[in-house]
């Protein structure tokens, strides 16, 4: 295998000051809300954040460097359908502008969860969706890092050194910082993420020769071709499964506790749903890059003819996009450093929003009555200890997360569609039908659970092997051949004057590979061939389902009489609801009211203990009737 490219110190001075950045905005404000240290500040920027850099988060939060790694490798080998899954993740904020933004904005919270809590008043079935939705927010965290990790064998970084500089700063600037810091990170690093990769495309494409020559490669290898409309849900890919299945797959960022923080923290309803639809064209773009920048990489290979991974240049296919850039950037001294530094901003804007989202939970949902105790500014100050402790767990777990076989885009969305998915669905219930209980909620969640669980691992260790297109040749691979600027020329000179020859061989060689009559799906399970793309929606519609059905056969034993505010505003109109009274964000006492709950609550505990301490004290010392006198003589 080649050894790593060294990077200049151009290079590093790039990435140097890109990752400085976060962590001086992170320190900035710490100093700046000093004074102002309560939970609130901390975890919703006291709800006065400006609608723009909010919108940027929301956006940057959940495209990871698992999308600027994964999907343009999913182009070069699956083809362009792979990024017309951005079309349906596009569409969920339309869904969510009518659900989730109506639904939860009004209700104020700093977690989700709470509002399972108020719907169905039961602490249990709370207690296990954040649970849940932890562990799935912990798994992604760390998968997030190992598109990081993939640049140690692409520009020979020591595994250790990508885990500590992209796990450290992220805790860092969110630990001192909150949701600010996190925020103002994201926006800036938005830009840097698409800077990167309008580079990487530029370039690239003049290495290649010119556009027309990057289509003509990839229109040989098949890579541009989107018509793929077969509605079986076996397909990996096809316009039924990246837009429908798509749509509720990123269903599942929309109820998260990132998305709940970044809405709530805003100054005004509207501007909530401002952020959502610009997410919408924000989206289109970054899913087009992504499809250019794979044809350009497929491009570039087919034209040097030599698949790096074939031709043992790279271990694993999730190096390729890292592999790429940094071959074809090197020439220019910073640029390489600018990709680096675009790929731990995607890095770190999933884990910095994940740490802070965790954070909340165990404050908000699993410590909220025992930190009733302690002043804010104790509370606060617990709060970063813990959000500090969550991203050594990240870092411990990232190490874990390298060993896994796959494409990284599979496994993300896996993980987010198995285990969101019936948590989804429990909102959707709550939010939808007024009869639904706590029941049937829970019967739901847990079973819709455990059946996405056993698709996603029976799917990952039996399901059907995807058959990629046609890879570019080897022929022209060398192990100890240096690429330079010099050489790279010459050979796609010499290449781009053979290219009909080329194109004409490797266009009969593809029909022979791809086409075949055999069917792919004999003597397999067929659950387990479904594509990841529907596990979402599999999971929101069983826990669903499961849920009214439950719901209806305990109605007699739990009347499920919700105030209207729990239920989404097209439900009302459906079930014939009143309209609950408007209560503008500054005008609202739901916090008040929650909190006077709670010390309500820990008044009552107080009181009981109290009385069972004066029994046991009664019990222990003798009555009065029982003490005889001393006699006197």
């Amino acid at each position: 295998m080649a050894e790593g490219i060294l990077l200049q110190s151009a290079d590093y001075v790039v990435t140097t000051l890109m990752l400085l950045i976060p962590v001086g905005i992170g320190i900035y404000f710490a100093v700046k809300d000093s004074k102002n240290a309560t939970r609130v500040e901390y975890f919703l920027g006291g709800r006065s954040m400006s609608m723009l850099p909010v919108a940027l988060s929301i956006f940057v939060t959940f495209i990871s460097a698992i999308s600027l790694v994964g999907t343009p490798s999913d182009v070069y080998h699956y083809g362009g359908m792979a990024s017309t899954a951005y079309l349906g993740f596009a569409l969920c904020y339309v869904v969510g502008l009518y659900t989730m933004i109506p639904l939860m904005y009004p209700l104020h919270l700093t977690s989700l969860y709470e509002y399972l809590s108020l719907r169905f008043d039961s602490e249990a079935l709370r207690i296990c969706a954040v649970t849940i939705g932890m562990l799935q927010t912990i798994c992604y965290m760390a998968i997030a890092l190992t598109p990081a990790l993939g640049l140690q064998a692409a520009a020979g970084i020591p595994l250790w050194m990508s885990v500590a500089i992209v796990g450290a700063i992220g805790t860092i600037y969110t630990t001192v910082g909150g949701i600010k810091s996190v925020v103002w990170t994201d926006a800036f690093q938005s830009f840097v993420m698409f800077a990167g990769i309008i580079a990487v495309i530029v370039k690239g494409s003049m290495t290649v020769g010119s556009a027309s020559d990057v289509l003509s490669a990839a229109r040989t290898g098949g890579r541009i071709s989107f018509s793929q409309f077969n509605p079986d849900p076996r397909t990996r890919h096809s316009w039924w499964g990246t837009i429908i299945g798509g749509m509720f797959m990123w269903t599942v960022n929309i109820f998260s506790q990132s998305t709940i923080q970044r809405v709530c923290a805003m100054k005004t309803i509207k501007d909530a749903k401002k952020a959502f639809l610009i997410n919408i064209p924000v989206l289109f773009s970054f899913g087009g890059l992504m499809c250019i920048c794979g044809i350009v990489i497929y491009a570039y290979f087919f034209t040097l003819r030599c698949d790096p991974v074939e031709g043992g240049l790279i271990a694993s296919r999730n190096q390729l996009t890292p592999y790429f850039v940094l071959h074809t950037l090197r020439d220019l001294p910073g640029m390489a450093g600018l990709f680096m530094a675009t790929v731990f901003s995607g890095a770190l804007s999933t884990i910095s929003s994940g740490i802070n989202a965790l954070a909340a939970n165990t404050v908000e949902d699993i410590l909220r009555r025992p930190l009733l105790r302690v002043k804010e500014s104790t509370a606060t100050l617990i709060t970063k200890i813990i959000a500090g402790l969550f991203g050594v767990l990240i870092i411990c777990l990232a190490y874990a997360a390298n060993s896994l076989k796959g494409p990284l885009t599979q496994i993300a969305l896996s993980v987010f569609g198995a285990c969101g998915g019936p948590i989804t669905g429990v909102f959707f219930l709550g939010a939808s039908f007024p009869r639904a209980n706590k029941y049937g909620a829970f019967s739901g969640a847990i079973t819709a659970l455990i059946f996405t669980i056993w698709m996603a691992i029976g799917g990952q260790l039996y399901g059907k092997k995807d058959r990629i297109l046609v890879l570019p040749p080897t022929d022209m691979c060398f192990s100890n051949f240096s690429i330079t600027a010099d050489n790279i020329t010459s050979i796609f000179h010499l290449q781009n004057t053979t290219l009909t020859t080329t194109t004409n061989t490797f266009s009969g060689f593809e029909t022979s590979l791809v086409t075949h009559k055999t069917d792919p799906y004999a003597f397999k399970f067929f659950l387990y061939d479904v594509s990841f793309e529907w596990y979402g929606l599999i999971g929101t519609i069983f826990s669903f389902t499961i849920g009214v059905i439950v719901s209806l056969c305990t109605s007699k034993f739990v009347k499920s009489e919700p105030n209207s505010k729990l239920i989404f505003p097209f439900a009302r109109k459906i079930w014939s609801l009143s309209e609950p009274t408007h209560i503008n964000a500054e005008e609202s006492n739901f916090e008040k009211l929650k909190l006077a709950k709670l010390k309500l609550e820990e008044v009552k505990h107080m009181e009981i203990t109290f009385l069972i301490e004066n029994n046991k004290q009664e019990t222990t010392e003798p009555s009065d009737h029982s003490r005889e006198k001393p006699v006197q003589m």
